[in-house]
């Protein structure tokens, strides 16, 4: 065997012996890197079954009061002797648009008799625009229902020649009924006096 094949196995003996594999047979557990678990959501409880919703028929409706003719004519009376009662009647000085009482309590109710007792009862201390003209700017207000702007308040009390208008309005108010008016300058749109009365 020549020298140099002699070093060149010694060499790569020295080489194999410095590079050592595992003894898989080892005692010595193999390096593990821990992992940290990702957090978990808390196990809510699973929720209690409902019992089944029965649903029950709603109870009718209370039957709406009747209105008793005599008492609405109370209702009418009673509003009138407060309206003359009052001071503003004395600065009232032109002619009076009555517009129609608009009936919003629910029951079948004559309010054309009732707006022709008030104006009976107011006559004596008003001037009430009357004929066949009011009668046409009566049905246009209660068209309007109430909503009417100025201007056409305005417009409709030039047509009629009054200066202030009347209303009115029928209401439920408890086991009875709550009549309700105003006054109104339709120049100026102020409101000069409102009140109301109630009654069974």
């Amino acid at each position: 065997m020549t020298p140099f094949r002699i070093a060149t196995l010694a060499s790569a003996a020295l080489a194999l012996s410095a590079c050592t594999l595992p003894n898989p047979y080892s005692s010595q557990p193999a390096p593990v890197t821990p992992v940290t678990p990702e957090p978990q959501p808390p196990m809510l409880p699973a929720p209690a079954p409902q019992p089944p919703v029965i649903e029950l028929p709603e109870a009718p409706p209370a039957p709406l009061p009747e209105a008793n003719n005599a008492s609405m004519e109370r209702l009418a009376d009673s509003l009138a002797a407060r309206l003359a009662a009052s001071a503003v009647i004395n600065e009232v000085n032109g002619p009076v648009l009555l517009d129609d009482i608009r009936n919003q309590a629910g029951s079948p109710v004559d309010t054309r008799g009732l707006t022709e007792r008030l104006q009976a009862r107011l006559s004596g201390s008003l001037n009430f625009v009357s004929g066949p003209e009011v009668n046409s700017l009566r049905q246009q207000l209660a068209f309007q229902s109430g909503r009417a702007d100025m201007a056409s308040l305005v417009r409709l009390g030039k047509q009629s020649g009054a200066d202030y208008l009347l209303s009115g309005s029928l209401h439920r108010a408890g086991g009875g009924f709550s009549l309700r008016a105003q006054l109104m300058e339709l120049a100026s749109g102020e409101v000069l006096w409102s009140d109301s009365v109630s009654g069974r």
